[in-house]
């Protein structure tokens, strides 16, 4: 089975390159930069974050029906099924297996982060170490560091870097201009967000095609407002035309000749966009509503595709808060309370972490290549205390027995709550053996 966290990555990958291709397609050449630059951050934010959202849309529904009584049944029993999530146990067969080549993309992601990290930190470090020695000039609010280390003009927050020896004076008004344009509309919170994201997605090339466009707005922006506020507009593009494109110390910083191109000066000469091309940005939503009706439920759908044939057996119970009552134990079991047992001060799920730890491959199993899920079930007592242990569904009694075995090892619980009084609590849980 594919670890969900892949599935989740890949996800990502694909909403990226949905909204790369909506915006080269649709507003790339227009000019209202500020919603394309509102475009690309909030589509950015959008494929990080959705695909690892867990919405149950199924429950949501579910609520909505609550006249219905198959439905409550369903979602009673979820609730309480899915307390706590599976427990997975690999015997290793020494053979290069799914589970060994996770492992190995696991460390190179580790060292992506890291050697990303150590670049971005190192540049930050050169910008810091070329304030920190000089002496920078107030100027109507912002900072001006003159420094003939400074390659190219740049600017991060209020801090302007400027070489004064390669540029005359009415260049360098110019220069400041623009990149005050940077600061005040605080395009280096745009750029650590893109960058961070480019230290965590490393592996995801559509990440620096958001960098790049990104900047370029950035770009657009800037001359946009540096013509607009009285500069000659033939001046500033003879200016643009004189530089020479320069390396950047870090990407966070936004630089004068970035990016210099001929659609740079293209769109400072270019007829503004009408108003009615705006709209054009609403023709996303169709595809955000289902990156968000499929992404967002499929750590669900994933667990509910295996798990289909216990669902439906516990489907068949009389009611769905009221599972039994056992002789040895006094009052109702339920599945769901208003203040539901914790394990350790914890939530339920800690108790699957205590589980891993104290779960061991049964060698017998593992010689023989036994493997499969074992579905157990027991009762958090009104006293905290771990009771019924048993198996829902078997695979092989060397499995079974383990899995009875680990569960009851648990500690003491603190017990559920229903309207004031201790209750009984009955959890369900799936342990994966998987011989590899």
């Amino acid at each position: 089975m594919i670890d969900l966290s892949l599935y989740n990555v890949l996800e990502s990958a694909i909403i990226f390159a949905i909204f790369c291709l909506f915006y080269k397609a649709f507003l790339k050449k227009e000019t209202f930069f500020k919603l394309n630059r509102l475009y690309l951050l909030s589509s950015l934010l959008f494929a990080v974050i959705v695909p690892f959202l867990n919405l149950n849309l199924e429950l949501f529904a579910n609520n909505i029906s609550s006249g219905n009584e198959i439905l409550n049944k369903i979602s009673g029993i979820k609730q309480g099924y899915n307390e706590i999530n599976e427990v997975i146990i690999y015997a290793y067969s020494g053979k290069l297996t799914w589970t060994v080549i996770k492992n190995y993309l696991s460390i190179i992601y580790i060292l992506g982060v890291l050697i990303s990290g150590v670049f971005f930190v190192f540049g930050l470090g050169k910008i810091i170490f070329m304030i920190s020695k000089s002496s920078p000039q107030k100027y109507d609010g912002y900072r001006i560091i003159e420094s003939p280390e400074a390659v190219v003009p740049f600017s991060l927050f209020k801090w302007i870097i400027i070489n004064p020896e390669k540029y005359s004076s009415e260049d360098m008004k110019q220069i400041i201009a623009h990149e005050r344009m940077h600061a005040f509309q605080l395009h280096s919170f745009d750029l650590i967000l893109i960058e961070v994201l480019v230290i965590l997605f490393w592996f995801n090339p559509f990440i620096y095609w958001y960098r790049k466009s990104i900047r370029e707005v950035h770009e657009y922006l800037a001359d946009e407002a540096v013509v607009e506020n009285g500069f000659d507009q033939l001046d500033y593009q003879q200016l643009l035309l004189s530089q020479v494109t320069g390396g950047r110390l870090v990407g966070l910083t936004s630089s004068f000749s970035y990016s210099l191109s001929k659609n740079r000066l293209k769109m400072l000469t270019m007829m503004k966009s009408k108003n009615s091309s705006k709209t054009k940005i609403v023709l996303a939503i169709p595809f955000a509503a289902a990156f968000i009706f499929f992404f967002t439920n499929s750590t669900d759908f994933a667990k509910a595709t295996d798990n289909n044939n216990i669902e439906t057996e516990f489907v068949a119970s009389e009611d769905t808060a009221k599972v039994e009552t056992l002789p040895e134990m006094e009052g109702e079991i339920l599945f769901t309370a208003e203040v539901m047992p914790k394990f350790q001060g914890k939530g339920a799920d800690e108790f699957r972490l205590f589980i891993s730890k104290n779960l061991k491959y049964p060698k017998e199993a593992r010689k023989q290549g036994i493997e499969g899920r074992v579905f157990v079930s027991f009762v958090i007592d009104k006293n905290g205390d771990v009771k019924n242990v048993k198996i829902e569904r078997g695979v092989h009694s060397s499995l079974d027995e383990e899995a009875i075995r680990v569960v009851k090892l648990s500690p003491k619980w603190e017990p559920g709550k229903n309207e004031g009084e201790f209750v009984n609590i009955q959890y369900t849980f799936p342990i994966v053996f998987i011989h590899e």
